[in-house]
């Protein structure tokens, strides 16, 4: 894997070497996998569930029968689309140059797909282009057949599994399962990051993928876990941070992990050799001005009682009981009549979502940044 300058990466996945704990959230999905199970693997954006996915896949490398394909359906919008991305992430596991790749790409061609590669990334791109909808379930039952034709065995996982809540064709449930139940050379991972459509597609007894999977939420990192982690990082570049500094990276960032590691890279970037509480504070403070032209713009996207109140969650940082009179008077909101609303309004925004806290249900705004920016407005 290759070295970083700087061991707090953004994005991307770099190796055990840069990645924290997920000890047992990767066993459970490497388990899950050897054993031909299905997992729907659930979190919120930015908690880390793209990363854990490729630290599995990088666990799996060693295990030669086993070979693991990443399909992420966030901006599909119909069956087809799904189609397309199915077969791209089988090209890069099954190159033209090997044994398997050449079957898969005579099988490609008799779908009569349009094959691009992206100028900036060189990666392939598939486009079906069919009059009917019957030829994508076919296109689609001959990509999977294929797979499970495999002497490996493969695991397929299907990243924001959610938006095919949002395919045209309102069959795709039923057609996804009715293929994937006779699979058994192949194990699948739905990944997604709305709890509520995951939870109605999984766990609701009216639909076809109820009971079919192990379900796995994905929360923070521990405290105890991510903290001596980042110190770690810093001394092996011969810098040191104070505890009260690291306890102030995990309190302002809630220990979400893209933020987490936004903050921490900030720091390393400074090239500061000896970290305090204040050249934390400063960089957060350097953060939220840079991203000010962001928050002005989601204020714009809203109404002025959904500003309102996304602020007034954010101050408050959990939200329990969005219909008390005390929350109401507090920020100045005159009904209760339209919170339901603005719940399900902001929810579907991504705004705001619901969590649970010691066993409380409560609403915390999306992006952390942006609610520490407003609790100071």
């Amino acid at each position: 894997m290759k070295t970083l300058k700087n061991p707090f990466p953004v994005s991307g996945y770099y190796g055990h070497a840069y990645f924290c704990d997920r000890e047992d959230e990767a066993f459970a999905l490497i388990r899950n996998v050897e054993n031909g199970l299905n997992t729907t693997l659930v979190s919120i954006r930015r908690m880390g569930k793209t990363g854990l996915i490729y630290h599995v896949f990088h666990e799996l490398l060693k295990k030669k029968e086993i070979k693991s394909l990443y399909v992420d359906l966030y901006a599909t919008q119909s069956l087809k689309d799904m189609c397309g991305q199915l077969a791209a992430a089988m090209f890069m596991v099954f190159p033209e140059k090997q044994s398997a790749g050449k079957k898969f790409l005579k099988l490609l061609k008799g779908l009569s797909p349009v094959i691009t590669y992206d100028p900036l990334t060189g990666l392939p791109e598939v486009h079906f282009e069919y009059a009917r909808y019957r030829q994508y379930e076919h296109s689609l039952a001959s990509l999977f057949a294929f797979l499970e034709e495999q002497d490996s065995h493969i695991l397929v996982v299907m990243d924001e599994f959610q938006q095919i809540v949002q395919y045209p064709e309102k069959n795709t449930e039923a057609l996804l399962r009715t293929l994937i139940q006779k699979m058994k050379n192949c194990s699948f991972i739905f990944s997604g990051s709305n709890r509520h459509l995951m939870s109605q597609i999984f766990s609701n007894q009216k639909r076809p993928f109820f009971a079919s999977t192990q379900l796995l939420f994905l929360n923070a990192i521990p405290s105890e876990k991510y903290l001596p982690f980042i110190r770690t990082k810093f001394e092996e570049h011969k810098r040191t941070i104070s505890d009260p500094a690291l306890a102030f990276i995990g309190e302002w960032t809630r220990l979400h992990t893209w933020y987490t590691q936004v903050v921490s890279s900030r720091l390393f970037a400074a090239n500061i050799r000896s970290i305090d509480t204040e050249d934390v504070k400063s960089v957060c403070s350097n953060i939220l001005k840079e991203s000010e032209g962001v928050f002005y713009q989601y204020r714009n996207l809203l109404t002025p009682a959904q500003w309102q109140f996304v602020t007034a969650i954010a101050k408050e940082e959990k939200l329990y009981q969005p219909m008390s009179k005390d929350f109401l008077q507090k920020y100045g909101i005159p009904t209760a009549g339209n919170i339901p609303r603005l719940l399900q309004s902001l929810m579907a925004k991504e705004m705001i979502y619901r969590a649970e806290d010691n066993g409380q249900s409560c609403y915390v705004v999306y992006d952390c940044f942006l609610s520490r920016w407003l609790e100071k407005c």
